[in-house]
């Protein structure tokens, strides 16, 4: 957050750069500039919001993240890369033991130890969670595979999950589809994908649900919202109507940041950054709210 001396850093080494390399770096360089613009912005306005660890029954020394909640915050969904991982293995990219799914219930207004729910929901590859219906009765996760990764659905039935279905090529494709949330009735998910015919990088599309329970073609959503840059973790609030995502683009004050838009008489509303400190010069993704939007 050393934003004032950063500024003066890039614009120096800006000026010591020959037109060609220029060319190659120039519009990034610029980019970081506007990011820390933007912090300085950001954290001279800093929102009312109280940041609470919810603590060592809940996080540990390995990744925590992908927190999802279900409407009466009675049960909390998450991912994490702990070595007791299913099936013990490591990703040969980054090393790190693979994603699993861990579940905590509250009682007496306390999370209690996460539950490892074994097959179907965690096998010996990544598993993670992306999103939960509104009833708490359909989970979204995502599956690594060589292409990168797809969607599927479970459905809770009595206290077992089915069987991860994945979703139809409306959604999946050879590509990354990477996060999804499911609108209050289940008719529309928005998710994100890296597949060709976008803005750049990662993008944000919408599928409607047809009549037999399969998704529809996928629609992108606008250059309003989607950026030449990666969108990711996108969310659909219980109003059915406020989207929170993440990008890089925008008005980001650092890697990503995460934005809310409301879809109001036919229109996105232009992203609003959520402000500091729930956003950093860090990476801030994967953002839920619970129904009341107090936690």
């Amino acid at each position: 957050h050393n934003f004032e001396t950063a500024i003066k850093k890039y614009r120096e080494y800006k000026n010591t750069l020959t037109p060609d390399v220029m060319a190659q770096q120039g519009k990034m360089i610029d980019k970081y500039i506007y990011e820390c613009q933007s912090g300085i912005e950001l954290m001279s306005n800093p929102v009312r919001v109280l940041i609470n660890n919810v603590g060592s029954v809940i996080n540990t020394k390995y990744p925590e993240y992908s927190a999802i909640i279900n409407a009466d915050e009675s049960m909390m969904i998450f991912t994490s890369r702990r070595n007791n991982t299913t099936g013990g293995k490591r990703d040969p990219g980054d090393q790190k033991f693979f994603e699993d799914i861990y579940i905590s219930y509250r009682q007496k207004g306390e999370w209690q130890t996460p539950i490892q729910p074994e097959k179907p929901l965690n096998r010996n590859t990544t598993d993670a969670t992306v999103g939960l219906s509104a009833d708490g009765q359909k989970l979204l996760i995502y599956i690594g595979n060589e292409g990168g990764g797809d969607i599927f659905e479970c459905e809770q039935k009595g206290n077992q999950w089915s069987k991860p279905h994945k979703l139809n090529k409306n959604v999946n494709t050879k590509y990354h589809e990477s996060s999804a949330s499911l609108t209050p009735d289940g008719k529309k998910l928005y998710f994100v994908s890296d597949k060709p015919g976008g803005f750049g990088g990662h993008d944000i599309y919408v599928a409607e649900r047809g009549s037999n329970n399969e998704f529809l073609p996928a629609t992108i959503l606008p250059s309003t919202i989607n950026t030449q840059y990666d969108e990711e973790g996108v969310f659909m609030h219980a109003d059915g109507k406020t989207l929170y995502f993440s990008s890089r683009g925008h008005n980001s004050m650092g890697g990503y940041d995460i934005f809310k838009t409301v879809y109001e008489n036919g229109i996105w509303s232009t992203p609003e950054n959520i402000g500091y400190p729930i956003n950093t010069a860090d990476d801030d993704v994967f953002f839920s709210l619970s129904a009341n939007r107090r936690s």
